[in-house]
């Protein structure tokens, strides 16, 4: 995939260079933001942020789509199910975190990944860009490991 910066309705870019969970600016800077968390608090926070807004009957905009999925992305590593792809200062907060109570959050984390999959302006640019079977399959494949 060729790097695309796409508009999200009134709320500005997303530069997007590819189909995995990282691979784009909002799920970075989320990754810059982990690295000063002191607990699970902004993992929380990034996939609520979905579910509110689909409560809410609103597709989630793209950044905070990104968000949730780096989020989920940490939960699954928080597991011992991290990603091929999971950055590595993810994997140090996680490391420096170990032992967090996952049983409320994993299922939210698969709540919100359903919600992005579904209705979602980052799937649209996905599919505006021909990515769309790519990018459900890292998406697939990050539930898949958050069920193990």
């Amino acid at each position: 995939m060729r790097a695309v910066s796409v508009q999200s309705s009134e709320r500005g870019h997303l530069r997007v260079w590819g189909t995995g969970s990282f691979e784009n600016e909002a799920a970075m800077r989320w990754v810059e933001n982990l690295e000063d968390a002191p607990d699970l608090e902004w993992v929380v926070s990034s996939l609520d942020e979905v579910l509110e807004a689909d409560e809410a009957g609103d597709a989630p905009d793209p950044q905070s789509a990104s968000r949730a999925i780096a989020a989920a992305e940490t939960v699954a590593a928080l597991a011992s199910e991290p990603g091929p792809q999971l950055p590595e200062e993810v994997r140090q907060w996680c490391f420096d975190n170990p032992g967090a109570e996952l049983d409320e959050i994993t299922p939210r984390a698969l709540q919100a990944l359903g919600v992005v999959l579904g209705e979602s302006e980052l799937r649209e640019v996905y599919e505006a860009a021909g990515e769309l079977e790519g990018w459900e399959a890292e998406v697939e494949g990050l539930r898949d490991r958050l069920r193990g």
